[in-house]
């Protein structure tokens, strides 16, 4: 919204924009679509490029790929829980970073991927510290 804005204000003084950098008459200034289209344009790239950039900073929330073997009767059964974190540590995709579960206990795990700027990072775990009551 705010590229949107400063293309318009842009727009509204293309004629002394012109002027002032020496520009003719026909500059991208005086065209309101070309700048909305160039503002949108930024705005969408950015968008795609920040996760990337930020990577996983310490205190963001993130999900973590619990294993656990579950025993039901004669059978084993292996589940995969996802449960929300907290990161202990900055990391970007492949590296291991300490987490805070929510039982309190702590870990280790990977940063498998961030999608986007509204989707939550996740990780999977390689190691948990056992909770002892």
């Amino acid at each position: 919204m705010v590229l949107i804005a400063l293309s318009l204000v842009a727009y509204g003084l293309s004629s002394m924009l012109n002027k002032a950098l020496g520009l003719g008459e026909q500059s991208l200034f005086t065209e309101p679509w070309k700048l909305i289209a160039l503002s949108i344009g930024a705005a969408i790239i950015a968008g795609f490029a920040q996760p990337a950039l930020r990577g996983v900073r310490k205190g963001d929330t993130i999900f973590a790929f619990v294993q656990r073997n579950v025993r039901q009767g004669a059978q084993n059964l292996f589940m995969t829980d996802a449960v929300p974190a907290m990161a202990l540590e900055d990391g970007r995709v492949g590296s291991k970073i300490r987490v805070s579960l929510p039982n309190g206990a702590s870990g280790e795990g990977i940063i498998m991927d961030y999608k986007g700027v509204f989707s939550i990072p996740t990780i999977k775990m390689v190691e948990t510290e056992r909770m002892e009551f």
